[in-house]
């Protein structure tokens, strides 16, 4: 295994996750009571929130955002992202360790709230909606600040597009 630049934001940055989920799905197995679960899995998930965004992004990408509410009520999203001269000291393993827990987190709740759905287990719904309201407003922020990410998505997007035109034509 590779050398981490960045053990300790690495590995609150996947531990976090992990323990998140863990929680969530086997979290009936040790107790019968809703809201002990419901608060322990959230809090697992808030601090995830809050690693990711205030420890992991500086540290393994470089990137950081963050939400400002104006004088006058208006709200604005910042993102800063390190120069390219800055960018180069980032590990390209710890790079990858973030951008797949990124894209991959949200997509796990996603399946666990079909799950969660076909189980009808409605008040368990409430923390998936959760975790992926956070997760999603993390990943945005970082895909929004990150040129690297906002240009792949455009260019996967102008395929879609490219491929649509293509199928309409024929």
């Amino acid at each position: 295994m590779a050398k981490l630049v960045h053990p300790c934001a690495a590995s609150t940055h996947v531990l976090f996750k992990v323990a998140a989920l863990l929680t969530y799905i086997l979290c009936e197995w040790f107790s019968d009571n809703f809201v002990v679960n419901f608060v322990v899995t959230t809090i697992l998930i808030a601090c995830d929130f809050w690693t990711v965004k205030n420890v992991s992004g500086r540290f393994l990408v470089g990137l950081r955002w963050w939400h400002e509410v104006n004088e006058d009520g208006s709200s604005q999203w910042k993102f800063e992202s390190l120069s390219e001269e800055g960018l180069k000291t980032i590990d390209s393993f710890e790079k990858r360790i973030f951008w797949w827990s990124m894209y991959g987190y949200p997509l796990v709740w996603i399946l666990l709230g079909v799950v969660t759905l076909f189980r009808l287990e409605f008040e368990y719904l409430m923390l998936v909606l959760l975790a992926l309201g956070l997760s999603l407003s993390n990943l945005y922020g970082y895909i929004k600040a990150s040129r690297d990410q906002s240009k792949q998505i455009s260019d996967l997007m102008g395929t879609a597009k490219t491929i649509a035109a293509v199928k309409n034509l024929i």
